[in-house]
């Protein structure tokens, strides 16, 4: 009984070794953090995305202040600076709100492009699978250099369209 078991598992071990062989040549790897980084149109949207950030922090900031002023100035009166102070937060509110859809929104538009990209190197590659280069230790074609130039080229032609 006990050998049988062996046998068993050496065949296991055998056959498990060559799907391991043939799935090395049919995965590719990409770098997701080097796309974040590198490709132009999720550059943009960083940078859209701090100064967004800064305008937020500058409003809240002056509401802040205006309610500030108001409290020193109607010391006497807090159902004014209450009500000033739920009218500025409700304002922040929005605005935070607006900020978040669009962040979001763009965002899922950068994913799917560079997931789209991904597929299209992956295709022309014959790769079945495509993991995440962080997650695979050894083994895999890397098609991060591709998925990227895809990604630049499509973006640089719709920027001249």
């Amino acid at each position: 009984m006990k050998r049988i078991a062996t046998l068993a598992m050496t065949a296991l071990l055998l056959a498990g070794g060559a799907a391991r062989a043939f799935a090395a040549d049919s995965i590719g790897t990409v770098d997701y953090d080097r796309l974040v980084r590198s490709y132009n149109k999720a550059q943009a949207f960083s940078e859209d995305m701090k100064t967004k950030e800064a305008e937020l922090e500058k409003t809240r900031n002056e509401y802040v202040k205006q309610i500030k002023d108001t409290k020193a100035k109607s010391p006497n009166n807090p159902v004014a600076v209450d009500q000033l102070q739920k009218k500025l937060e409700d304002q922040l509110n929005a605005k935070v709100q607006t900020f978040r859809t669009h962040e979001e929104g763009q965002a899922k538009v950068i994913e799917a492009e560079m997931n789209a990209a991904i597929e299209g190197a992956a295709k022309s590659k014959s790769l079945s699978v495509v993991l995440a280069k962080q997650t695979v230790l050894l083994g895999g074609t890397d098609i991060t250099t591709d998925v990227l130039g895809r990604l630049n080229a499509s973006s640089a032609s719709s920027t001249k369209k």
